[in-house]
């Protein structure tokens, strides 16, 4: 008889933990720097088809939801199976595209982004006279004369 209540105590544990039909399961994109695969804490992750993008935690650089609001209103769940597409960006970085396929579970997703090369070296600025470059006559007055 205990073993009959052991069994039930596990079933119905397990029935709780089901997924509801109109729940999606958890993905996490988690976003490194390139070359010191630390966390950038300014990333941001963005679904083509949402309006705003979604700032990762600054502390981990992760992002984590099982759903997201479209701009038509409608949710976009995260089922298994289903293919998501993704932007992640950050200041000073490479913007990266990204196409995840959602499975049942463990859906840990790790971008590294490269850093921008912003270096000014070999660019040469051209002077343009504007027409007005000459030497003024002092003798001609200010300008409220």
């Amino acid at each position: 008889m205990k073993f009959l209540w052991v069994m039930l105590a596990f079933a119905s544990d397990a029935e709780a933990k089901k997924r509801k039909k109109d729940e999606g399961v958890k993905v996490s994109i988690i976003v490194l720097d390139f070359d010191t695969s630390k966390p950038v804490a300014t990333a941001k992750v963005k679904h083509p088809a949402e309006e705003m993008p979604h700032r990762v935690n600054q502390a981990n650089g992760t992002w984590t939801e099982s759903e997201i609001l479209l701009d038509d209103g409608n949710q976009l769940h995260f089922t298994p199976g289903s293919s998501l597409e993704f932007e992640v960006s950050a200041p000073g970085y490479v913007t990266q595209h990204i196409r995840y396929d959602v499975k049942r579970w463990r859906n840990n997703v790790q971008i590294k982004l490269q850093k921008m090369d912003i270096s000014t070296d070999g660019i040469e600025i051209p002077i343009v006279p504007m027409g007005g470059d000459g030497v003024r006559d002092p003798s001609g007055g200010g300008g409220g004369n």
